[in-house]
C-alpha cells in the first residue's frame, strides 16, 4: 500500500479492465458448469494484470535504476523531469545529485493519469527525504512549459508524453523540451513502445543526434509484450 501511494498507479482503468475481465469470465467459467475456454480466459486476463501492476508498481523503478546507471550527474547538472507525477524518476536524481545539482519536476497532477497525485504530497516527500534543496516542483503544462531556453542540460520523463492528446500537443512537449535544453543536452523519455517511435521521428526533424530507443523486457509489459515500454535517449546538437 505504501508503494501505491508514493508511485501512484499508472492508467488504473487499463488494470480495472484487465482484472474485471477475469472476474467475468472466472463468473461464466462458473454459469457454464466449468467450459474449459471460459477458465482459459480468466488466466489470460488475471496474467495480463498481473504483467500490469508489475510494470506499474516495481517494472518502472526498476527500469529507471538502469537508465539513470547510464546518466552522468554533476553539480552541474540543470535537470528538468517533465509529467514527474509522484517524483518517481526526480527523486531517483536528486539522490544520486552531488552537491550544486539540482531537479525541477512538473506536472499537471491529472488524477486519470496517475492515482494519488498532487503537489502538496510530492512536496511532503521531499521535504521528509531532506532533498529540498536538490529538487522542487511546480505545476506546469508540458505544452507551454514556463522557463527561459536552455535552462537545463537533462530532460526525463516517465510515462507521461502519451497522455497529451492529440499528436499535435506531443509535438508541441517535444519542441518545448527542445527549446528549455541546452546545446549537448540529453533527453532520456520512458514511454509506450508505440509513442517512443512517434518521438524518435519528432526528435530527428527538430535536429537531435544519437537517439537510441531500446526495450525494457517484462519489466515494461502493460498486459502484455504487444504493449511495451521503450526507453529513447538523444542528445540535442551543439
Amino acid at each position: 500500500m505504501k508503494r501505491i501511494r508514493e508511485n501512484g498507479i499508472d492508467g488504473v482503468l487499463g488494470l480495472i479492465m484487465f482484472y474485471g475481465l477475469g472476474v467475468v469470465c472466472l463468473i461464466m467459467w462458473v454459469v457454464t458448469r466449468f467450459q474449459q475456454g471460459w477458465l482459459i480466459a480468466t488466466v489470460i486476463y488475471l496474467v495480463m494484470g498481473s504483467f500490469f501492476l508489475h510494470t506499474t508498481l516495481v517494472g518502472k523503478e526498476l527500469i529507471w535504476d538502469r537508465v539513470l546507471r547510464d546518466v552522468s550527474l554533476t553539480k552541474e547538472t540543470r535537470a528538468l523531469d517533465v509529467g514527474c507525477g509522484h517524483g518517481l524518476v526526480m527523486f531517483k536524481i536528486a539522490q544520486r545529485l552531488p552537491l550544486g545539482g539540482h531537479v525541477t519536476g512538473i506536472d499537471i497532477w491529472r488524477q486519470r493519469d496517475q492515482t494519488h497525485n498532487s503537489q502538496a504530497a510530492v512536496e511532503r516527500r521531499l521535504a521528509v527525504s531532506q532533498l529540498t534543496q536538490e529538487a522542487a516542483v511546480q505545476t506546469a503544462d508540458m505544452r507551454q512549459l514556463p522557463f527561459a531556453p536552455q535552462t537545463f542540460n537533462l530532460v526525463v520523463s516517465s510515462l507521461a508524453i502519451h497522455n497529451v492528446k492529440p499528436k499535435a500537443g506531443r509535438l508541441q512537449s517535444l519542441q518545448e523540451l527542445s527549446r528549455v535544453l541546452r546545446p549537448g543536452g540529453q533527453v532520456v523519455l520512458v514511454d509506450l513502445g508505440f509513442s517512443c517511435q512517434e518521438y524518435k521521428k519528432a526528435l530527428q526533424q527538430l535536429g537531435f543526434t544519437d537517439i537510441h530507443v531500446t526495450g525494457n523486457g517484462l519489466n515494461g509489459w502493460w498486459g502484455g509484450p504487444w504493449m511495451p515500454t521503450l526507453t529513447l535517449r538523444a542528445t540535442k546538437l551543439k
